[in-house]
Order: structure tokens, then sequence, then C-alpha cells
């Protein structure tokens, strides 16, 4: 008798649990773009290197995506996948000199400090690895110019200070924070 009740009982809290987990929505992903990252910083100094010589830079992102995985309703883990880049482009003849790319890959944390049904506030600490890899133009790598192309690897990081979300399982949001994602990012994360 004892042994089928504990039986129900295992049973009826296995149910239970699952019930729970359907209900709740432990993975999202998103897709973001950003203004101001630290790698379009780095291509600002590099930039004014070649603005000096008449060269032209446009630089584009941070875009990327991300997936976090909520281990309890404040704390989520997951990571972080960016790109960003920049070309530089000759004033006068029109052709390009250069290509910085810029591949970011983090691991990352979020912290739902104030969870409402359709919206939410949270802050972020992601920190990772950056390649960095520089392309010149082959009429620039003459041998008495010195120029090579470089592939760097360096430290990186986005410390979200402040971050808003809205919607359903389809949410918008935006950060305001310091580093690769920017210290502006906006995107969507759907939650499942």
């Amino acid at each position: 008798m004892m042994k089928k009740l504990l039986v129900m009982v295992a049973a009826a809290m296995m149910a239970a649990a699952s019930v729970n987990a359907q209900d709740e929505q432990r993975h999202e992903v998103g897709a973001f773009y950003g203004i101001e990252s630290a790698s379009n910083i780095l291509s600002v100094y590099s930039s004014m290197f070649s603005a000096a010589a008449g060269d032209q830079s446009s630089w584009w992102g941070p875009a990327g995506v991300e997936y976090y995985y909520h281990i309890s309703p404040v704390v989520a883990v997951g990571g972080v996948a960016v790109f960003a880049g920049c070309e530089a482009e000759n004033e006068k003849t029109k052709q390009k000199e250069f290509k910085e790319s810029f591949f970011t890959i983090m691991p990352s944390v979020k912290f739902n400090w104030l969870r409402k049904k359709n919206w939410g506030m949270y802050s972020g600490l992601s920190a990772g690895v950056m390649f960095l890899s520089l392309k010149a133009n082959d009429d620039l790598k003459e041998p008495k110019t010195n120029v090579e192309d470089e592939h760097l690897t360096s430290f990186m990081f986005q410390a979200t200070a402040l971050g808003a979300e809205f919607g359903g399982k389809l949410r918008g949001f935006v950060e305001l924070g310091l580093g690769e994602k920017g210290t502006l990012c906006g995107g969507l994360r759907y939650k499942f």
C-alpha cells in the first residue's frame, strides 16, 4: 500500500512538473542591430589614418544573434554572436583600399530584474573573443609599402546597463550599454 502511494505521489509530481514546464518559456532567440560598438570605435581610429591619406570610410554593424536559456525567472545564460565591419575607399580613385571585419562570440548572462506579463527590464554581461580581419587591396601590397593582410584575436565584452523588452512570445527590445553590441541596440526576440 505504501509503495503504491509513493508511486502515485511521484507520478503526480512528474505530471505537475511537466505541465509547469509547458507553461514556462525557457528558451529565447533574438536578432539585433546596434550603433557605436567597440569595433566601430576601433574602425574610427584606423580610419583617421586613412583619412589623412585621402580615404573615405564607411562602417556597419554591429549586427548579431543571441540565444538565452532561463535557468530561473531572474537569470538567463546563453551566448551572443556579433558581426561588424568597415571599408576604406580612396576619395580620388574611388577604389576600395582596405576592408576590416569584426566577428565576436561571447558567453552571456542576463538578469531580469523586472518581469511583467508583456514587458520587462534587465541588465546583462557578456565577455568573449573578437576576431579581426584586415584585408588590403592588392595594389597597396607592393614591396615598398609593407602593407599586409592581418588577422588578430582580442578580448571583447558587452555590459548592458539597462534593457527593456515588450510583447508576448515575440518581443521587441532596446538596450543601453557599452561594448560590442553597441551603446544603443535594438531588435526582436522569440521566446519558446
